[in-house]
């Protein structure tokens, strides 16, 4: 529908900064359902964020407070969360009636290297690991979580041969595979795409 004239049909766009964290979170059960209170300060680079004039540093939260929805993530229009910044989040210094949507390698390089996105990866890699069954059970159990729909079979034999293979060539645990193929799984278009 490439001129949107059904009804049960939409443009496809890739979701906002805010909604690519939190479903990461979401997906991985680390995402804390705490609502209200101050902003919170999830991991930032070191350097990253400074204050010149006041001495303000950031202190990364603890005790599952970093974990809270990115509503939560403690803003200063100067300085903006890196991981938002890189998925086109407005400054905030003035209204934006609607947001510019980009698709650059950075953003790519954000959710496969950025520790927050990591870390989702190892949770939900632990939750696999946990499952009973087979591998190709496993699988399907880790795409199904993330997608909401069963893999292809091709689809299926891919993060099978990335599995051994990050096993047999790089002598990687079974936790460290399955951090891998959560990450690979939580980076394709249908996890960062709102159809």
């Amino acid at each position: 529908d490439p001129f949107n004239q059904y009804y049960s049909h939409g443009p496809r766009f890739r979701l906002s900064a805010e909604q690519i964290r939190d479903q990461a979170l979401s997906v991985s059960g680390l995402i804390s359902d705490k609502m209200y209170g101050p902003s919170v300060m999830p991991f930032q680079p070191e350097g990253v964020w400074m204050t010149v004039y006041n001495g303000g540093k950031w202190t990364t939260s603890k005790n599952g407070e970093q974990y809270r929805r990115a509503l939560y993530t403690y803003w200063k229009r100067t300085s903006t969360y890196p991981s938002m910044e890189a998925f086109d989040t407005p400054s905030r210094e003035v209204c934006k009636v609607r947001r510019i949507r980009t698709n650059t390698p950075l953003q790519a390089l954000v959710t496969l290297n950025d520790p927050v996105y990591m870390e989702c990866a190892k949770e939900l890699g632990k939750i696999v690991k946990k499952q009973s069954g087979n591998l190709d059970a496993k699988l399907e159990y880790a795409f199904e979580k993330a997608i909401c729909r069963k893999p292809k079979e091709s689809e299926k034999q891919s993060l099978k041969n990335l599995f051994t293979e990050v096993q047999r060539d790089f002598g990687k645990s079974e936790e460290e595979a399955w951090t891998l193929v959560a990450n690979v799984i939580m980076n394709l278009d249908e996890f960062l795409i709102k159809r």
